[in-house]
């Protein structure tokens, strides 16, 4: 830690909090982990170059995801990307603890974009679904429709491969 630097400081322990938290996201937004690792960079790279400060945790938090979210639509959004296979491995990069975990997460990002980025918000980050709604910028009934979608989708999907 860089105690004569509060500014080096606060970024470090930021990095170090919400890394996982962003890295998912991309990850799982992006199906990609290149693009994934750029979107992550960039986020950071962003917060550090701000200087931002937040009346509390919750704002950076939210300010975070908000961020990586951006982020990630920008980089599915740009040319190359639209031409560009993206079938890299990506369940060794995020840190599950059991095989059924693992299987539940490939399964959840075969879900559509919309639908994942629920899911992946509320069940593995832990909104709420209000906060979820406020993140993606929908109202909180679109969530929760995405939300039982993704159930039962991910119910008969997991279902046959029993």
């Amino acid at each position: 830690m860089h105690k004569d630097d509060p500014e080096k400081q606060d970024f470090e322990e930021t990095m170090y909090e919400y890394k996982n938290t962003v890295y998912g996201i991309a990850l799982t937004m992006l199906i990609n982990k290149s693009d994934a690792d750029d979107v992550f960079q960039e986020v950071f790279l962003l917060y550090y170059l701000k200087q931002l400060s937040f009346d509390n945790e919750a704002a950076k938090k939210a300010w975070l995801i908000r961020t990586t979210i951006y982020k990630c639509r920008q980089q599915n959004s740009s040319g190359w990307n639209q031409h560009v296979d993206k079938t890299d491995e990506i369940n060794a990069d995020i840190s599950l603890e059991t095989q059924k975990d693992k299987e539940i997460y490939s399964a959840v990002t075969e879900l559509p974009k919309k639908i994942r980025e629920a899911v992946y918000l509320h069940y593995f980050i832990g909104l709420s679904v209000n906060e979820t709604a406020e993140i993606l910028g929908v109202r909180a009934n679109t969530v929760s429709m995405r939300l039982a979608k993704a159930k039962k989708l991910l119910q008969k999907r997991l279902e046959g491969d029993l």
